[in-house]
């Protein structure tokens, strides 16, 4: 990423299904004054090779946490990026498609993330859906979360937060 590209905020939406697949859709949001990636949308090559590193750098991050599903390890895998914008070339926001599986059964299910401690460069939210037929029993993430029907987490932080560590999202599958 080119000096001077500033992420402003991040989504981060996951589908999860009942086969067990996790499918993760990541929105970083930038503010980019000198259009470093408005001007990369017309050079393919290199927009490809951009793309490659932010992959291979999204990858590096999530390889450094221990996502696990019902005690198994599993390893997320960052699939695609893209590269777009919000109606103002300054304005970009890069995409990644990232996904795992992990071994849900009928009953309660839960899913842990440890990750490295730190604070929030920016807000972000998060939300994940579990399968219909399903319920959030509990859960413990380190900043502000709520249930959202029954099977709707919505997770939230605001930047200087404290985020990561220990997560944890307890499910039962009917």
């Amino acid at each position: 990423m080119s000096e001077g590209v500033v992420p402003t905020s991040a989504s981060c939406f996951f589908s999860v299904s009942r086969s067990g697949e996790f499918h993760q859709f990541l929105v970083y949001d930038y503010y980019d004054p000198k259009g470093f990636y408005a001007k990369l949308l017309d050079k393919p090559k290199k927009c490809r090779g951009e793309l490659r590193k932010l992959c291979i750098n999204m990858q590096g991050f999530l390889d450094q946490e221990e996502v696990k599903v019902n005690g198994l390890r599993v390893h997320p895998r960052v699939v695609t990026a893209y590269i777009s914008h919000r109606g103002f070339m300054d304005s970009p926001y890069v995409a990644w498609v990232i996904t795992f599986r992990g071994p849900l059964k009928r009953g309660l299910n839960v899913f842990e993330n440890t990750s490295e401690r730190e604070k929030a460069e920016y807000d972000f939210e998060i939300v994940w859906q579990f399968p219909r037929r399903s319920r959030i029993v509990g859960f413990q993430i380190s900043t502000e979360a709520q249930v959202v029907g029954r099977n709707t987490l919505y997770v939230t932080a605001r930047k200087g937060e404290e985020v990561g560590g220990y997560e944890r999202i307890e499910f039962v599958l009917y």
